[in-house]
């Protein structure tokens, strides 16, 4: 009888622990799938996304190092979701998907920041190894925990010469993507969005 029990008890720790981790794995699919939808409603109205902006910024002035950068770039974004016109829906595709999955897991295991993997892979590399794409891009945000907060850093990119997140997702060339999220050791969950044309 106390065999039995010990049996039972082994398999109903087993059972919560895979219902653990398929819930995780559940919560993660839900949370790019949601980064998805926003992304492409930002790109079917983009002037819808203002709001969303300003509470970025009141969230981010809270903590930020340099103001006036973050103001400098919210009022680019700003004026420039106004005057954006509708772009191409995103549609979800496997190389892009695994590119950034690996990317995104590679954060998550290494703790490698930035586009080149620890394995010294770039974004490309990492697209080829599942397909080809005739023109790519790639975005990383740190610290953002919600699709609105993770959409709207990539937006404002206060961070990047160049605006290149911004640039990536308000690219009309672009109707494919990848999303994936995982979790840097330093500065939280990760969110990974690779872009392509075919």
């Amino acid at each position: 009888m106390k065999r039995l029990s010990i049996v039972g008890m082994f398999f109903f720790l087993c059972s919560g622990l895979l219902f653990g981790q398929e819930s995780a794995q559940h919560e993660q699919d839900s949370l790019q799938y949601a980064i998805v939808v926003m992304l492409n409603d930002v790109r079917n109205n983009p002037a819808s996304f203002i709001p969303a902006i300003d509470r970025y910024r009141l969230h981010v002035r809270s903590f930020t190092k340099n103001v006036p950068a973050l103001e400098t770039a919210v009022k680019e974004i700003k004026a420039r979701l106004r005057k954006e016109r509708p772009l191409p829906v995103l549609n979800m595709q496997g190389a892009l998907q695994f590119a950034a999955m690996d990317h995104a897991t590679d954060i998550t295991t290494s703790g490698v920041m930035g586009h080149i993997g620890s394995d010294s892979s770039d974004p490309l590399i990492r697209v080829n190894r599942y397909g080809l794409i005739s023109s790519l891009g790639e975005a990383i945000t740190y610290g953002n925990n919600t699709p609105e907060l993770i959409i709207a850093a990539f937006l404002v990119d206060e961070g990047t010469p160049g605006r290149g997140h911004r640039e990536n997702l308000l690219n009309p060339i672009y109707s494919l993507v990848g999303v994936a999220v995982g979790s840097h050791a330093v500065f939280g969950r990760t969110c990974v969005i690779v872009l392509g044309a075919p």
